[in-house]
């Protein structure tokens, strides 16, 4: 068990230093494995989060509980929040749910997908693929190695990339029929539509609460309430405020053809089964509480 100590004890987990150990976790999680990102609140609290379920506003609040009031941080907390998360194994996670209140957000697999297409699908076209690796390389020779490498795995995967004006609700559904082909061919793609089972873990007894998306502005008033700190908990990222001039904004649940819906089903069952063993969870505890 990897640990890191904290002020007040030990905390087990991983935590990310560098681009190379980020692209290590991603790569993890991609090839199915599960670790759960958490973030400690004092001694006894902690909130999971999972990209698309409101993460940016998760963190968001979290850095604001910590006294974080700088609003570019605030706006963007993805770089700001990563170095305080553990990545938690399974075991790990069973372990820190004994000794903390762990909550988290759960949300519709396939609005989620449609969510990560709004926002991220225009990278799977190859204008934006290019871009993408022209920045992240350093010099010509390295950049040509990678365009080959990214070339050769969409093609031992069976894909290629989109035209750049290809129209966004053809390519959402054609994605949807071969999303697993695409989640190992983009570690940016995968980290967003990868079922969130991943990040959750598959036992939802280790947490102490678990929300709707539609929950989080009440959370929000819950944690401002107990803590005495003023926190805006405006939503961010939100697509409806984009779509007017970026058509890839405005893709819905509605534009899922039948065979795409009946594929994302087919791939996000672990998440439904999550739900469904959270659900009986449940009902069983409030069973046992009202036989009390």
């Amino acid at each position: 068990m990897n640990t890191t100590v904290q002020a007040k004890g030990p905390m087990p987990g991983l935590r990310i230093r560098n681009s190379s150990e980020w692209s290590s976790v991603q790569m993890h999680l991609q090839a199915g494995g599960t670790l759960t990102p958490l973030l400690p609140l004092g001694d006894d609290a902690a909130i999971v989060w999972v990209p698309k379920n409101g993460c940016s506003t998760i963190k968001s609040v979290w850095l604001q509980l910590q006294g974080c009031r700088d609003e570019p941080l605030l706006c963007d907390p993805h770089m700001p929040a990563l170095p305080h998360t553990y990545w938690l194994t399974p075991q790990e996670f069973k372990f820190v749910g004994q000794h903390r209140a762990v909550m988290a957000i759960w949300r519709d697999p396939v609005e989620r997908f449609v969510s990560a297409c709004r926002s991220h699908l225009r990278e799977l076209t190859r204008l934006a693929s290019d871009q993408k690796l022209e920045t992240t390389t350093d010099d010509e020779a390295t950049y040509r190695k990678a365009v080959d490498y990214h070339r050769d795995l969409l093609l031992k995967h069976g894909v290629a990339s989109f035209a750049d004006d290809s129209d966004p609700v053809y390519v959402m559904n054609a994605v949807a029929l071969q999303l697993p082909q695409w989640i190992a061919c983009h570690i940016d793609w995968s980290h967003h539509t990868i079922p969130q089972e991943a990040y959750l873990g598959s036992d939802p007894g280790c947490y102490h609460s678990l929300h709707g998306m539609e929950s989080i502005n009440e959370l929000i008033q819950q944690w401002q309430t107990a803590s005495g700190v003023e926190i805006n908990g405006n939503a961010q990222n939100v697509s409806q405020d984009l779509q007017h001039d970026n058509p890839w904004r405005g893709l819905k649940a509605e534009h899922l053809t039948p065979e795409a819906l009946e594929a994302l089903n087919r791939f996000y069952a672990a998440d439904w089964a999550f739900l469904a063993l959270a659900q009986a969870g449940m009902s069983s505890a409030e069973s046992d509480l009202q036989a009390a």
